[in-house]
C-alpha cells in the first residue's frame, strides 16, 4: 500500500484511544515499524523485538532482509532504554534511509525534548526525518500522553492531528495556542474514544475511533 508522506500528531491520556486509533490506521500497512516504548503487550500487529533482551542487532538484520527481499515488513521495537534519545535518533535515520512506510513513535515526549532542537549538532537523523520524511514517503505518527510535553519544533511540522479527551489547563493552552481556541474548547467534552480531529488548512471534526 502506497503511504503519503505526513507527520502525524496524537495526544490522550491512557485509555482515551490514541493507541486504538493507530493501530488501525496502520492495520493495512505493507511497511510499519512502531517504537513502543510500553511494556505491555500492545495490539500493533508484527513481529516483535525486544531491545532489553540483546535483540536489537537481530532487528535490524531482520530488517535489512525483509526490505531487500520483499519489500515488505512489520516490526514492534522495544529499545533497550525507552528513554534514550540517541537510540531513537539511530532507528530515526534508518527509517528515513529506508522510506515509503509508517513509523510510530509512542510516547515521543519522553525522549524527545526541546534540548534536543538547541543543539545544532545533534539529533540530525531525527530532525531530517522530522522535516523531510514525508518528502520520502515516511508517515510518522508522533504520539504523547500530554500535548505539552512536544517541543514547538516537533508540532510546527505536523500536518494533522488527533486531539483526545484532556482537562489539564496547561495542555488546553498549548492547544489553544497551536491548533486553536476551538479545538481546545471541545476537549472537556470528550468520551472515551472521541478525538478533534485537526487537519493543516483549518479542517476541524469531532469524531469516535470504532472496531
Amino acid at each position: 500500500m502506497a503511504t503519503e508522506g505526513r507527520n502525524i500528531f496524537v495526544s490522550g491520556q491512557t485509555g482515551s484511544g490514541k493507541t486504538f486509533l493507530v493501530e488501525r490506521a496502520i492495520a493495512g500497512s505493507d511497511r510499519c515499524l512502531v517504537y513502543l516504548t510500553k511494556r505491555e503487550e500492545c495490539g500493533y500487529q508484527g513481529v516483535y523485538f525486544d531491545g532489553m533482551a540483546g535483540e536489537r542487532d537481530l532487528m535490524l538484520r531482520w530488517w535489512g532482509i525483509a526490505n531487500a527481499r520483499a519489500k515488505r515488513f512489520r516490526i514492534v521495537y522495544r529499545p533497550a532504554d525507552p528513554w534514550s534519545f540517541d537510540e531513537f535518533n539511530e532507528i530515526a535515520g534508518l527509517v528515513y534511509k529506508c522510506g515509503t512506510m509508517d513509523f510510530v513513535c509512542e510516547e515521543l515526549g519522553g525522549y524527545v525534548s526541546s534540548r534536543v532542537f538547541q543543539r545544532t549538532d545533534y539529533g540530525q537523523e531525527f530532525k531530517s526525518l522530522l522535516t523531510a520524511g514525508r518528502t520520502r514517503g515516511v508517515r510518522c505518527w508522533l504520539m504523547s500522553q500530554r500535548p505539552k510535553g512536544i517541543p514547538i519544533e516537533v508540532r510546527s511540522e505536523a500536518r494533522e492531528a488527533y486531539v483526545f479527551h484532556s482537562q489539564e489547563p496547561a495542555d488546553l493552552a498549548y492547544l489553544a495556542d497551536w491548533l486553536g481556541v476551538e479545538v481546545a474548547e471541545r476537549m472537556g467534552s470528550l468520551g472515551q474514544y472521541d478525538h478533534v480531529h485537526w487537519q493543516q488548512g483549518g479542517s476541524i471534526e469531532v469524531s469516535k475511533c470504532r472496531a
